[in-house]
């Protein structure tokens, strides 16, 4: 069991330094009275500009170990003193949660395989809300002509502009997915995570999808963590790690 690591040249421009390290993390969620173990003491380092496939199958970790990456999650209190998840020059293990929102308003972007859209606001509020989450209201009202800029222009770069009034229910699933990508976009994050995020369309759609996630990561110089199943995704990335059981090791 372990990981396989594939490089590639995906044209990307990465550097030798890592944005993201990982060292002996473990977790296990209880359910019931059973305790089920999904990771193992899993090591990995990101370098910034990189785009890092995991590649398993279901129920292998990948998602657990994102949410990890991301600070959703937490590694498992009996090993918190030897687990490490660093972004930079950041224990995220030993951060409050405060901080962690922190985190993940400045310095991370997530796209899911669903897509988390608020079906009562347009396509434009949809984007609009990271900002607002990012500045809070009063912070918001001062910077709202910056983040509605932005946010058009990436919906104008996804092909969008015309569905800025439009609701979630009027779009198509590509379309959404779409949405979902430019609103994970609008801080400017240093690392984006995505889940599955071409899993729930079409082989044509999915294909565009991951299209534009790749042009907008090299343009933005984008550090990229992707987690699929797809063989055909992996491939073009410029590496691809093997989950399997929740272990990895170098192949």
């Amino acid at each position: 069991m372990g990981i396989q690591m594939q490089e590639r040249e995906t044209g990307s421009v990465v550097r030798s330094e890592p944005i993201l390290s990982v060292r002996a993390v473990h977790k296990t969620y209880t359910l019931g009275r059973v305790k089920v173990p999904v990771l193992h003491g899993v090591d990995l380092d990101v370098k910034q500009g990189e785009w890092v496939t995991i590649l398993g199958a279901s129920g292998s970790g990948k998602s657990t170990l994102l949410h990890l990456i991301g600070g959703l999650d937490r590694p498992d209190k009996k090993t918190e003193r030897s687990a490490s998840v660093q972004f930079r020059d950041r224990e995220l293990t030993q951060e409050s949660k405060r901080a962690l929102d922190r985190y993940r308003a400045d310095d991370i972007g997530f796209v899911f395989q669903f897509y988390h859209l608020l079906p009562e606001l347009s396509v434009l509020e949809n984007v609009t809300v990271g900002g607002m989450i990012k500045y809070g209201r009063l912070g918001y009202r001062a910077h709202r002509k910056q983040i509605v800029d932005r946010a058009s222009g990436l919906l104008d770069r996804f092909g969008l502009s015309h569905r800025l009034k439009h609701r979630p229910a009027e779009l198509s699933g590509g379309e959404r997915q779409r949405v979902a990508i430019a609103r994970a976009l609008i801080n400017e994050p240093s690392l984006l995570l995505a889940d599955e995020p071409t899993g729930n369309l079409d082989l044509k759609t999915g294909e565009s999808i991951l299209d534009a996630i790749i042009e907008h990561r090299r343009d933005a110089g984008l550090t990229l963590v992707m987690v699929t199943h797809d063989e055909r995704i992996a491939a073009k990335s410029d590496r691809v790690i093997r989950l399997i059981d929740g272990r990895v090791e170098e192949a």
